[in-house]
């Protein structure tokens, strides 16, 4: 196991935090220093917020609403400043989270992770883009002091990665993140340094970015361990979807994903390409994540939001399956039309009861909720993804790669970061106010669609609605 992050006190030294003008401010990350082909992918110790957020909410007498936020990668430019951004040709941002709220109820999250080896894993490694962890911390301190807990802490981003710079992350009034006495802030990272050309003329795109299983991954099919540790989420698919004979579904056929991709490891065969184990002759790196948050002062009928249950192509129930697939590559002589891989699910909205998904809510199937935000995740040679209500079939939210890049899918043309060449570097979200917004049961089967090129082979790739529901009639998310 892991070591959880660390609680800095408030007047700890910051790598960066300042607060801007124009209810923003600005945070980052400590430094992710790297060598070439290397994964970090660690949750970093928390780290106090602006003195001047936190000393606004400090009262409880008013909450901070927070609209939406913006991501960046950078380096220094001098000795003090940070500013220069990153290529997604240098350094790869694979997934990032982020958990914001009050010290006491921060702690107690991560003293909860110190005891269960599951909250543990669900919080720092790769499932805490799930946002499964915290959801699920929130309704044990829901049941056991009614009310008092779940505007503490927020969790921002899950599986949003390359398509971060293109991605909008903003919420329509009255939809806001509602959070009381924010203090700190902890985020996970997961980036590959992929700072080299690649050796595939014919491919603008590094093959790191899929986090091959190299040489040096010790798997052991029998025990279910990579690298000695048991995959943690357990490679499991749906029946539906592992019917289908796709590989990432079992260890013994895995061969590339973010279970050969942990912290600390290389996507290189470091047998040919470095002189030890460590890859120690080669530079280390360093890069920053940057933050913007976008906030008001909460004011009456603003509703709160929270995380919906939905949606993975790999499973068919509450939350996340196995999250990431490979595309085989289509047999030799397909016509190009033709060669494409098309995966399809159907999974409940939002979180209810008696699921092992979300088993101290205490919110049931008939329970309504609003859809207010779906942010669309897909990897590199994704073409389409959409979402279906599937008893009427209405389209809800969709994108796809078009000719001039206005289809809701963009990939890079050029060298500049946001722009890089071969690259998936943006996603449109879906997003609505109060009078668009559609109403369902949390229990309510929607119907997700995929698309990806099939031309070669892609490993560890991924199709999910990262989505928010506002619960309806609840006096709680109410200000």
């Amino acid at each position: 196991r892991g070591p959880l992050p660390r609680l800095l006190p408030l007047a700890a030294c910051l790598p960066g935090a300042v607060l801007s003008s124009e209810s923003s401010f600005v945070v980052y990350s400590a430094p992710v220093q790297l060598r070439y082909g290397q994964v970090y992918n660690h949750m970093q110790d928390t780290m106090p917020l602006p003195e001047e957020v936190v000393a606004r909410y400090a009262s409880g007498e008013t909450l901070m609403a927070i609209s939406g936020f913006d991501v960046d990668m950078v380096r220094r430019v001098g000795p003090v400043r940070l500013g220069a951004q990153v290529k997604l040709s240098d350094h790869y941002l694979y997934h990032y989270a982020v958990n914001l709220g009050g010290v006491s109820t921060m702690r107690k999250m991560f003293e909860a992770a110190a005891s269960d080896k599951e909250l543990h894993h669900m919080l720092t490694g790769c499932h805490a883009m799930t946002r499964a962890g915290v959801h699920s911390f929130l309704d044990g301190l829901d049941l056991a002091e009614p009310g008092m807990h779940h505007r503490s802490t927020a969790s921002f981003g899950s599986a949003a990665g390359a398509e971060y710079r293109d991605n909008p992350q903003r919420l329509e009034a009255p939809y806001r993140l509602l959070v009381e006495r924010p203090e700190v802030w902890a985020p996970l990272v997961h980036i590959i340094n992929t700072n080299r050309q690649t050796k595939h003329r014919s491919q603008s795109w590094s093959p790191l970015i899929e986090c091959p299983c190299t040489p040096q991954r010790r798997i052991n099919v029998s025990a279910g361990t990579v690298d000695g540790k048991v995959a943690f989420p357990p490679i499991k698919c749906s029946a539906e979807f592992a019917a289908t004979g796709n590989p990432s579904c079992h260890l013994a056929t895995y061969v590339g994903g973010w279970r050969c991709c942990e912290h600390g490891v290389f996507v290189v065969d470091t047998d040919k390409e470095c002189a030890d184990p460590q890859c120690s002759e080669k530079p280390v790196d360093e890069v920053f994540m940057k933050f913007t948050f976008f906030y008001e002062d909460a004011k009456p009928r603003m509703r709160g939001i929270e995380n919906a249950a939905c949606c993975d192509v790999t499973g068919v129930t509450q939350g996340f399956e196995n999250i990431e697939y490979d595309i085989p590559a289509c047999p030799a002589g397909t016509p190009p039309e033709s060669c494409v891989h098309v995966a399809e699910t159907v999974q409940p909205l939002g979180f209810f009861g008696k699921h092992p998904r979300s088993p101290k809510s205490r919110f049931s199937g008939s329970d309504l909720v609003d859809l207010v935000f779906a942010a669309p995740h897909l990897h590199i040679a994704g073409i389409s993804i959409e979402l279906f209500d599937a008893v009427t079939n209405e389209t809800i939210c969709e994108v796809r790669r078009a000719l001039h890049d206005d289809g809701g899918v963009a990939y890079g043309h050029g060298s500049a970061p946001g722009d890089e060449r071969g690259y998936l570097v943006g996603l449109s979200t879906c997003r609505w106010d109060e009078s668009s917004a559609r109403r369902y049961r949390r229990d309510h089967p929607m119907r997700t669609r995929a698309v990806y090129n099939a031309s070669h082979r892609h490993t560890g790739v991924m199709s999910l609605w990262l989505m928010q529901v506002s619960p309806v009639g609840e006096p709680d998310f109410l200000v």
